[in-house]
């Protein structure tokens, strides 16, 4: 609704003044008392002698109210109600009072202030067009799934929460094993509140997620939804950035980023921002881990985001949002006023996107549930919603089934667009044949699909992900290849009146045509670019995915005419092994190693065990992968790389996986990757798994596991011949009489076991392991240090103690175990455990070394039994 002055003269009639002064007095009740005016200062706003002199005032502060029209317009509009009836010293006062109060302006509006609102008004009406507009997201739409959008926040907290301690569900769910996690308390937030928490501070959100988590999605829906007149309405104008668009790198000025008809009218805008000094603009940046490293200090991006880096600060009441992948955003930390994590799917949440994606067919749901459990390739990633609408395109396309690895995933995407464009876009039902063979292709795509490879592999060479006409130019690539359906058109910055658009390649879909595009090399080739790309943020993922590929196998004529044994590989891939390697092994022992465990996934989509064997022995048959976060495709492909090594190699393996985020799921299929079947299939039992004669150390220290992950470990390790150590410390386990069976049956029937550590975990009864202990021949140690242990725990433990176990740890801190407790202990091994030489207690059970168990000591001398060394540190 827009007014003229005139009709503004005309609206207001003498009688409704006194009823708008009245609605502030009634909202604001006593505020004069508040202030402590004296009385000859206070003043009567419903005075009509007062009124009759405010005209102007009202007019101007209507006005305002109603080309603002925003959230606490009406406030404003009263302080000028204020501004016009009281003596200017006391307006003052009171103004700043309700500024203070109610976190509005220092002093009212001023008629130039509403002039330059009035010209953000004309602007705000386009932008909230152009939100509405369906075409505002993207020309192309990829993969095509129907799906409402859900949406999962956190607000996160500064309080650090350890790996191996999630008791806090809320949070056990947000955490996935990938390098991605947040690991600070977190707890539940609505959208509409993400600014409640900042206080004073400036305001600054940061929201962040795992690539796929929906960030990008979010940011368009805040600015649809503020557009629609639903959410965050005290601003003026919401205006997306998207930085990974090409043209925002280059902007230097505010005009050069927003969204509009013309550069005439940007300008305009740019200079009514600024002289508002951002006030009632809100930024919404999405992408902060797609923009250079090296942004030019001038840029209007820095300036927004990093004020202080400017001696100018034009933008420095302004309201930001950036969304970032956790990975990429630690320098913002320090800035922000509150971090956001998008969260993925739940379980409940994942089982409503595929009833919805299936069309309410809960059959085919269910059997899709159960390939994904069958699956380790998509089970870890599918909690991300752009993952879960991949794999249920996978399923719908291949007849209800789901392929075996990551690189069979995508490849099964790429094949189900071009099955789509010729059957949609050409009217043809070929077979789409082999992506990674062109002369297998129709014709029809053949020449798309080998460009749209080539611009994948020119953006991996300038780590980039979109690309604009000139790109395709250079490259002599054609506009049309978008029609395909695997680029994703975007519109860019509207300039001119001319809608302009970028081209975005979803980042694996471009890791796995490059992959393709370096396999048509020749071998030389083909090593000389990855030497090339080695130490990238790209080379794992597309190394991975030529692993895939091409198996790590010579491909080209003169070496794949040579027999298998005399060039399992080409030399040039051994030196890239070797260079891997090397650059691992020289971290300290406690920095996490990605690139290692990338180069075991590879091997893994390779099958090539001569290869394992190769990597083991450089490694000296201990992978040591503490600290590197680990998803279930990662432990599935660990325990395949140790097992097959044993087909060639005779040496015993240590796998140190200590703080590595697996939890009960990672451990099965650790465990199946551990076991003696080295073949590719769905097939992922849970019963029935036997871990392979090669094992000797396994560390699983602060990894939540918990008891499932515990009972398929046991079962898997109880006929084992070769493990001598196995720790799970701080494994999130509770041993009870109802869920302790798994280690009596390890303890019953493993024939090699000589170190088992418990400690740090919750152990309730010891009943089970106590029976474990009296049958088992081969355990030396026995770790229980801070597991909570009761005098009745002890009682239980002593009954099993009649094996050959030599040292023995039962110290807490703040332990509940008593001095009766421990002398049921001493009692008991008096006559028992004859190699027993190694005792640790609580520390406030030290005096009992000098009484319990020096009498028991002597007892045991008598009979024969070596002394015991007892500390109670």
């Amino acid at each position: 609704m827009k007014l003229t002055d005139e009709q503004l003269n005309t609206a207001i009639k003498e009688p409704d003044l006194p009823e708008l002064a009245a609605c502030f007095d009634n909202v604001h009740k006593g505020y004069l008392e508040k202030l402590e005016l004296s009385p000859g200062e206070q003043t009567d706003v419903r005075t009509r002698a007062y009124v009759d002199g405010t005209l102007a005032g009202m007019l101007l502060a209507l006005k305002f109210w109603i080309l603002t029209n925003g959230q606490d317009a009406t406030f404003q509009a009263l302080l000028l109600i204020i501004l016009s009836l009281l003596k200017e010293d006391v307006a003052v006062r009171v103004c700043k009072y309700l500024s203070d109060k109610y976190s509005t302006t220092s002093f009212p509006p001023s008629r130039e202030r509403v002039l330059l609102n009035h010209k953000l008004s004309s602007y705000r009406d386009y932008l909230q067009s152009f939100y509405r507009e369906p075409d505002s997201t993207s020309a192309t739409q990829w993969p095509h799934v129907p799906i409402k959008t859900i949406f999962k926040l956190a607000m996160i907290q500064k309080e650090k929460i350890q790996r191996g301690r999630i008791d806090d569900e809320f949070f056990r769910l947000s955490i996935t094993g990938k390098i991605d996690d947040i690991l600070l308390l977190k707890t539940p937030v609505n959208l509409m509140n993400i600014f409640s928490e900042i206080g004073d501070r400036r305001n600054f959100v940061l929201i962040e997620g795992a690539p796929g988590s929906g960030k990008s999605t979010l940011a368009l829906h805040i600015c649809q939804e503020w557009a629609k007149g639903k959410l965050f309405q005290e601003f003026d104008i919401a205006i997306l950035v998207r930085l990974r668009d090409p043209l925002v790198k280059e902007a230097n000025t505010i005009a050069d980023i927003l969204p509009c008809i013309d550069t005439a009218v940007a300008s305009e805008t740019e200079a009514v921002i600024k002289s508002l000094y951002g006030k009632g603009v809100l930024w919404v940046l999405d992408g902060w881990d797609e923009l250079p490293s090296d942004l030019p200090r001038d840029s209007i991006i820095n300036k927004l985001i990093r004020p202080g880096m400017s001696q100018e600060r034009p933008l420095h009441k302004s309201t930001m949002i950036v969304t970032s992948r956790p990975s990429s955003s630690a320098e913002l930390h320090r800035l922000v006023s509150s971090r956001v994590e998008v969260l993925g799917f739940t379980p409940h949440q994942l089982e409503q996107y595929f009833t919805e994606c299936l069309e309410g067919d809960s059959q085919a749901v269910q059997t899709l549930l159960e390939r994904i459990r069958e699956n380790p390739a998509v089970e870890g990633s599918c909690y991300l919603p752009l993952n879960a609408s991949i794999v249920v395109n996978c399923f719908l396309s291949d007849n209800h089934s789901l392929p075996t690895s990551n690189h069979g995933i995508f490849t099964s995407v790429v094949q189900s667009s071009l099955k789509r464009y010729l059957q949609d876009r050409l009217g043809k039902t070929t077979s789409v044949g082999d992506i990674t063979s062109p002369d297998s292709l129709p014709s029809e795509i053949k020449t798309q699909t080998v460009q749209m490879c080539q611009l994948a592999y020119y953006g991996i060479e300038a780590n980039k992900a979109t690309f604009t006409d000139g790109d395709l130019a250079a490259l002599c690539i054609a506009k049309e290849i978008s029609n395909v359906g695997l680029l994703q058109t975007v519109p860019s910055i509207i300039s001119d009146g001319h809608l302009v658009y970028y081209c975005f390649l979803h980042l694996s879909i471009q890791e796995l045509l490059a992959a393709i595009h370096i396999s048509l090399m020749s071998p030389k080739q083909q090593i000389s670019v990855f030497q090339k790309l080695f130490g990238s943020p790209r080379f794992s993922a597309v190394f991975q995915f030529y692993a895939g590929i091409t198996k790590l196998r010579a491909s080209r004529p003169i070496l794949s005419l040579l027999p298998r044994f005399l060039c399992p590989v080409p030399a040039t891939v051994f030196d890239l092994v070797r260079k891997v390697v090397k650059t691992e092994k020289e971290k300290k022992h406690y920095e996490p190693k990605p690139l290692l465990l990338s180069l075991i996934n590879c091997l893994y989509e390779a099958e090539d065990s001569r290869l394992c064997v190769f990597v083991a022995n450089l490694l000296n048959h201990n992978l040591d992968l503490q600290r590197t976060t680990m998803n279930p495709i990662d432990c599935l492909s660990v325990g395949y790389f140790a097992s097959v090594c044993s087909n060639s190699s005779n040496g015993l393996f240590a796998l140190n996986l200590s703080n590595c985020s697996i939890d009960d799921q990672g451990c099965k299929f650790l465990a199946r990757g551990l076991s003696k079947c080295p073949n590719f299939n769905n097939n992922i039992p849970t019963e029935g798994i036997h871990i392979s004669e090669i094992i000797e150390h396994i560390t699983l220290c602060n990894n939540a596991i918990g008891n499932s992950g515990l009972s398929t470990l046991c079962e898997a390790l109880s006929t084992n011949t070769s493990l001598k150590s196995l720790s799970l410390s701080n494994c999130s386990l509770t041993i009870s009489d109802d869920n302790g069976a798994a280690l009596y049956q390890l303890l019953n029937t493993n024939n090699s076991l000589e170190y088992l550590s418990l400690s740090h975990n919750t152990v309730t009864s010891c009943r089970h392991i106590a029976a474990g202990l009296a049958v088992n021949k081969t355990l030396r140690r026995l770790e229980l240090y801070t597991c909570n242990l009761t005098d009745q725990s002890i009682e239980e433990l002593s009954t099993g103690l009649i094996n050959k176990i030599e040292t023995l740890n039962i110290w807490s801190y703040g332990s509940s175990i008593t001095e009766d407790g421990i002398k049921t202990l001493a009692r008991h091994l008096t006559t028992h455990c004859s190699e027993l030489t190694e005792l640790e207690i609580p520390a406030h059970l030290r005096s009992c070394i000098k009484t319990v168990f020096r009498d028991a000591n002597k007892e045991r001398k008598r009979n024969g039994l070596l002394e015991i060394s007892v500390l109670a540190i």
